[in-house]
């Protein structure tokens, strides 16, 4: 089990299907409309991207991925919470809610960066 928690696709994929659930579809839900539409559509590319690097890379590639795809937003969360930045109306990190998401997104930065020179 200890091996398995420390692959990158686990938490790729992990990530990808909590992003798709809660980031896309319930936000959609919530405060969807053909206004905002465009960026709801990009934000479930990005879940393409996450389950690209899940299952079409492996090894280091897929190590390097994870982190190159994951720590920015981890960066830009860090960010938004420090400075309360909000997106429609409604705050992108507000602390406590946004330690999901973090969490979510720091685990496959975190494991990327440990297995980066992996084979």
């Amino acid at each position: 089990m200890k091996d398995m928690i420390l692959k990158p696709k686990i938490w790729l994929t992990i990530l990808a299907v909590m992003h798709t659930l809660m980031g896309v579809i319930v936000s959609y839900q919530q405060f969807g409309s053909t206004a905002n539409l465009g960026m709801f559509m990009y934000m479930a590319v990005v879940s393409v991207y996450l389950l690209y690097a899940a299952f079409m890379v492996e090894g280091q590639a897929q190590a390097r991925l994870s982190t190159v795809i994951c720590a920015p937003v981890v960066v830009w969360f860090i960010i938004a919470a420090i400075m309360k930045l909000e997106l429609e109306g409604q705050p992108i990190a507000e602390m406590p809610m946004a330690l999901l998401p973090l969490t979510l997104w720091s685990m496959p930065a975190l494991i990327g960066i440990m297995n980066w020179n992996s084979e």
